[in-house]
């Protein structure tokens, strides 16, 4: 699907860019790298929960998994195309406009979230869908 794109990022502190790494003193993970955030947000889904419902009809999406698993089902509004995929922790997930989406908790997660748009209300737009 165009309107999705999911990365592992990688395990090294050797690259410039988005990377992550874990050592005796905690974790360290670069998300966002050489491009724009004006909307930067924290979120948790409990194992067993959800949110989204939702897609944004000018907003771009960069999730990034800090801890757990994540369940994620898209549908994309132009195409009809729909995908599910399972997120564990490193991943970084891109969502372009017109793509409807849903995140389950698999286990307690928490995610941040990140976007070159400010965030605008009036540009999420709920659907219930059986995806």
């Amino acid at each position: 699907m165009e309107k999705v794109r999911i990365e592992m990022l990688p395990q090294t502190k050797d690259v410039d860019g988005v990377k992550r790494w874990e050592e005796a003193r905690g974790e360290f993970a670069q998300i966002c790298y050489d491009e724009e955030a004006r909307h930067i947000a924290f979120f948790t889904v409990k194992g067993g929960f959800s949110r989204g419902g939702h897609y944004h009809e000018k907003k771009d999406e960069v999730f990034y998994v800090i801890e757990g698993r994540i369940r994620a089902r898209f549908v994309d509004l132009d195409t009809n195309e729909r995908e599910e995929h399972l997120l564990p922790k490193g991943t970084r997930l891109r969502l372009k406009p017109r793509c409807w989406h849903i995140f389950y908790g698999i286990d307690d997660a928490s995610v941040v979230e990140y976007s070159p748009q400010v965030y605008d209300k009036s540009d999420a737009y709920r659907i219930d869908m059986d995806v």
